[in-house]
């Protein structure tokens, strides 16, 4: 029971933070995940002892599977110089010379453990930087190169670290065995993971011969490949299970785009969705463990009579310079070799420290360095673990803040890509196309939708009728969301205040109107006063701009409708009389809404801009009382839900195939971006998706 809980506070502490995230994009996630790991240890007495065997396996594994899944090829090979440079040579040159550094910085770390923390350290994470590259241009080689470079520095980083450590736990060191073990855990675990990679490939491609294309299999089968890999690689044949799921990720990926044609796209789709929200998660654990961690590591430090807290603090710093000047020369001197053979490639001390401040470590590390063990053979404690594992936190968060802050300074360009949206990939876009467009993504969205309302309209009858109104009242919403946001960014200035005043005229309407039904005794005064407190909802929430997706006016207005459930119950009148009392008021209501509204825009008549957002934003609001009326009238059976269902899924896909040919033409006729194109492309794609779900229609 305790395990389920704590994984349920984790999983809540990794929304937290991406709510968080969302509203303050300028500071890493990682940052905050740490911060609410603290607050859990400090606060809530949380603490988790960490097994390296399980850990590994259940962190490790998926998530280079991830890296690997997504390898770049393209990029690999057309700078496969520099990336197999910093995810090989590099490394060994930070784990080798950083490791020596680092020991004559901490003479208490013995040999064995400052290469360790040197290999531990050395691989970089893709995520985080291409977080802070959301915010500021950085060149283009240095993504693609840091992109590449990741996933093979994880594995050799990883391996170099594995083998440091079992060197600790033996209590020897022997340079020749070492290196042996090495190459046994890297050849073994290479051959474990392709062949791996080829048999679950196989399996997959033998069963859509057969035709079990099932999303369920295939998704739950490629969750399960890296365990399964990392295990075999480890307990059976004792090598390296990182380099085997990293050789079985890339084999599967290979031979799965060679499939892609073959195999039904709803299968992609998921398995790439599934993962990245399966990743996200992990990646959040990590950082997450490492804040609860860290009081316990720091309790221990204090304690120690050989390290002061603020000397570990100042270790970890160090320790970070040490790492982030090994990169800078050595992205310097990757320079002058290529400037040496290529001598139009200029040679710039700014590039090399751009390098050296991508080199910002992340999730791998942490999860790495939260597998040292606590005891070695001998039964004694590992020596300074807790050291280690302080110094390595402290040498992650002073990479993210420093990137985080230098990055902007050094680059000194700042990009317009909007971070808080969902990530699809960059497109090139041509020079010539983009300095045509007049329309931005938002108002190109706009407008299309728009398009799309016009279309629902024209295939208005008597029997769609309340599935249209629906579906024009859920775009408009989608219209006010982004105006909304567009008011936020400080971007665009869009008058509201005109639209509460015609939510006032409204609702003055319908106030009269609930009176005089009153006054010619057609309703109860348990109604009225059920449908006057309704309509002080809605003044509240016009006068405060609140929506009821809030979650705190959810809970008010259940309990309220709750107690008028009971009076209802107690009362000496039937249910069914108020529901036709309600019903009746509620029709009357929006009719005198409507007629209020219709002539409130009379005095609206011209063709100014103003005036046609003002009958714009006057018809959105008929078509919400007009759907209201329908809704009372509507017939609520079985066989109207099902035909209604029927309609709705027809209409929606109407506009929304109007739409994307609104988003094509708009492109061609060069108004819009590419990426802009994409984008709402990719939208309406989800939407059609969203709308087709689950149809099994005979």
């Amino acid at each position: 029971m305790a395990i389920l809980e704590l994984i349920v506070i984790l999983i809540v502490a990794v929304t937290i933070s991406n709510i968080v995230s969302h509203f303050i994009p300028e500071i890493p996630i990682s940052l905050f995940q740490i911060a609410i790991g603290l607050f859990l240890a400090l606060v809530c007495g949380i603490y988790v002892e960490v097994d390296s065997e399980w850990f590994m396996l259940l962190f490790i594994a998926p998530l280079l599977f991830n890296d690997a899944w997504r390898f770049p090829k393209h990029e690999l090979w057309e700078l496969r110089g520099p990336i197999l440079g910093n995810s090989i040579i590099l490394v060994i040159l930070t784990t080798l010379v950083g490791g020596f550094l680092m020991h004559l910085l901490m003479p208490q770390l013995p040999k064995s453990v400052a290469l360790a923390l040197a290999a531990v350290i050395s691989p970089t994470d893709p995520v985080a930087v291409q977080a802070i590259a959301r915010r500021v241009k950085l060149p283009e080689n240095v993504m693609h190169i840091v992109s590449g470079e990741s996933l093979i520095n994880d594995a050799s980083g990883l391996v170099s670290f594995n083998t440091a450590i079992k060197a600790t736990i033996a209590g020897t060191f022997l340079i020749g065995e070492a290196i042996g073990n090495f190459f046994w855990m890297t050849i073994v675990g290479l051959a474990v993971g392709l062949i791996l990679g080829s048999f679950v490939s196989w399996l997959r491609d033998s069963f859509d011969r057969v035709g079990l294309n099932d999303v369920v299999f295939h998704t739950v089968v490629t969750l399960l490949m890296p365990f399964v890999i990392y295990w075999v690689a480890e307990d059976i044949f004792h090598s390296s299970g990182v380099i085997a799921v990293v050789a079985g990720g890339v084999l599967s990926k290979i031979l799965s785009d060679l499939h892609m044609n073959a195999r039904s796209p709803e299968i992609n789709v998921v398995t790439v969705r599934t993962w990245e929200v399966f990743v996200y998660l992990l990646n959040g654990t990590i950082f997450i463990l490492l804040g609860i961690e860290l009081p316990a590591a720091m309790k221990d430090i204090v304690r120690s009579t050989q390290v002061h807290t603020g000397m570990a603090i100042f270790y970890g710093v160090a320790v970070w310079f040490i790492i982030f000047t090994i990169r800078t020369f050595w992205a310097y001197g990757t320079q002058i070799t290529y400037h040496l053979k290529h001598k139009e490639r200029a040679i710039s001390f700014r590039m090399a420290i751009i390098s050296g401040l991508t080199g910002v470590r992340g999730a791998v590390t942490m999860a790495a360095v939260l597998t040292v063990p606590s005891t070695i053979a001998d039964g004694s404690a590992f020596p300074q673990r807790n050291l280690l594992v302080f110094v390595a936190a402290v040498v992650v968060i002073i990479s993210l803040l420093v990137a985080t802050i230098m990055l902007p300074i050094v680059t000194k360009q700042r990009t317009t890509h909007d971070f808080t949206q969902p990530e699809v990939g960059e497109v090139e876009t041509s020079s010539t196309h983009e300095s045509k467009v007049d329309l931005t993504e938002a108002q190109a969205r706009i407008f299309s939708i728009r398009i799309g309302i016009q279309v629902l309209r024209e295939q208005q009858n008597d029997h769609n009728r309340i599935i249209v109104y629906e579906l024009i009242g859920r775009k408009q919403q989608i219209i006010d969301q982004i105006y909304r946001q567009l008011n936020k960014s400080n971007d665009h200035k869009v008058n509201i205040e005109d639209d509460r005043e015609l939510r006032r005229v409204a609702l003055e309407a319908q106030r009269n109107c609930l009176r005089q039904l009153l006054a010619d005794e057609k309703i109860s005064i348990l109604t009225y006063s059920s449908q006057n407190r309704r309509l002080d909802r809605l003044e509240n929430m016009i006068d405060s701009d609140k929506h009821y997706h809030l979650s705190t006016q959810w809970i008010i207005i259940l309990w309220r409708r709750t107690l008028r459930s009971i009076r209802i119950w107690i009362s000496d009148e039937s249910t069914d009389q108020f529901r036709e009392e309600s019903s009746m008021a509620t029709k009357e209501m929006a009719k005198e809404a409507i007629q209020s509204l219709s002539e409130y825009m009379e005095k609206y008549t011209g063709d100014t801009v103003s005036h046609r957002m003002e009958r714009q934003a006057a018809y959105n609001l008929i078509i919400f009382y007009r759907n209201q009326i329908e809704k009372e009238r509507h017939p609520d059976t079985p066989e109207q839900r099902e035909l209604d269902d029927r309609y709705r899924m027809e209409l929606e896909i109407k506009a929304l195939n109007v739409e994307r040919e609104t988003i094509q033409q708009l492109y061609e006729q060069g108004r819009i971006s590419r990426q802009a194109g994409v984008n709402i492309r990719q939208f309406i794609n989800y939407a059609e998706t969203a709308a087709l779900a689950g149809r099994d229609e005979e």
